[in-house]
């Protein structure tokens, strides 16, 4: 890509664009997908520039980037929901065909667009308090600035992801920092768990 411009509206519109173009339920929602994917793409989440802010990983980069192409009528944001438009999936089409990629360049976005989509499904169903949690709780580099870090109850929000079916009693034990027996215990005695 031509410039870090670019890649910042390139992700920002390949986010909203993944899953059949289903919105993303606020900013903070969107900030902490694009976190997660980026995550695991070193070189591209340096040039992102996440910092420890109030809510949680926060990039000024893609923020600044997402109020632009909502001025370009490229994603709409009402309320607490982002969506792409049809001109945005225009300028995504154009940003991809201008791309020269080398095969391993080509490997990468296939991966990227992978994650993109992976990620925006298995967070689909998280409020923010749901998303927060689970980020601090696996990259608590990221609670230093964070407002609401201490006020959010880790095992009621865990126990309600459970519930939902969206964690399992290994990630709850992994994320609280238990041995698998205190999560099941855990588990046990806050539902109607029963074993069969």
């Amino acid at each position: 890509m031509s410039n870090n411009i670019d890649l910042h509206t390139h992700i920002v519109l390949k986010l909203l664009n993944a899953l059949d173009s289903e919105p993303v339920e606020g900013k903070i929602k969107f900030q902490k997908i694009a976190f997660m994917v980026l995550r695991n793409f070193p070189e591209i989440f340096e040039l992102v520039d996440f910092k420890p802010h109030r809510f949680g990983p926060y990039s000024e980069p893609l923020d600044y980037t997402l109020e632009e192409v909502h001025n370009k009528n490229e994603a709409h944001i009402e309320r607490e929901t982002i969506e792409i438009t049809n001109q945005g999936k225009e300028k995504l089409a154009e940003l991809e065909s201008a791309m020269e990629l080398n095969e391993q360049e080509k490997r990468n976005k296939e991966k990227i667009e992978k994650a993109i989509d992976s990620i925006k499904e298995d967070f689909r169903n998280f409020n923010s308090d749901e998303i927060l949690a689970f980020i601090y709780k696996s990259d608590p580099d990221y609670i230093s600035d964070s407002i609401v870090a201490d006020k959010i109850d880790y095992e009621k929000v865990f126990l309600g992801l459970y519930e939902k079916g969206e964690l399992g009693i290994s990630k709850i034990a992994e994320l609280m920092g238990w041995d698998i027996e205190k999560a099941y215990d855990f588990i046990k005695q806050n539902t109607k768990l029963h074993i069969i």
